[in-house]
């Protein structure tokens, strides 16, 4: 058996085989890293970080995501005022040029947001007066409590089952 297994040396891994060996003394050796000693006793090998580090690194990283956004719309934006800087002739010198480029985009931009705005207002103010009206225009309909005075004449029910069986007697 040890003379089959002979001819096919990446199948012997005794200590004392050369390819071993040779694999141990490599640089970038795996088992040389592992069956290293450290001569400098300050080296020490720290070990993994438990798991509430890393749980407070993701809450960490989940709070930064609004910043992630600013920070990507300001890119976007500078990528924007960028691209009409290059559209305005080479005629405009390029800080005139980005400097009108940024007062437009504002301008746009800000007329944009005031019409979105000015319509979510309009909606809710025509909302709103429609139910003022609705309730103003309908206060005399309003369903009535039990120990009020009703005005159409008729008395308060004392008891619901009695009011039943008058009403069941009036048929009979």
């Amino acid at each position: 058996m040890a003379s089959s297994l002979s001819s096919f040396p990446s199948l012997n891994h005794s200590p004392l085989h050369p390819r071993f060996l040779q694999a141990l003394n490599a640089p970038c050796s795996v088992l040389r890293l592992k069956h290293a000693s450290f001569p400098n006793p300050r080296i020490r090998i720290s070990p993994l970080k438990s798991q509430r580090a890393r749980t407070k690194t993701v809450v960490l990283s989940a709070q930064s995501g609004f910043l992630k956004v600013l920070r990507t719309a300001w890119n976007i934006g500078k990528d924007g005022i960028e691209a009409g800087t290059n559209l305005v002739p080479v005629s405009v010198p390029r800080p005139v040029a980005r400097i009108s480029v940024t007062t437009a985009a504002l301008a746009v931009s800000l007329f944009v947001i005031k019409s979105f705005l000015s319509t979510a207002f309009f909606v809710l103010g025509t909302m709103g007066f429609a139910y003022f009206l609705f309730i103003a225009l309908n206060k005399d309909e309003a369903p009535k409590q039990r120990g009020q005075d009703n005005s159409s004449g008729s008395k308060p029910m004392d008891d619901p089952l009695e009011e039943a069986k008058k009403i069941m007697d009036k048929y009979k």
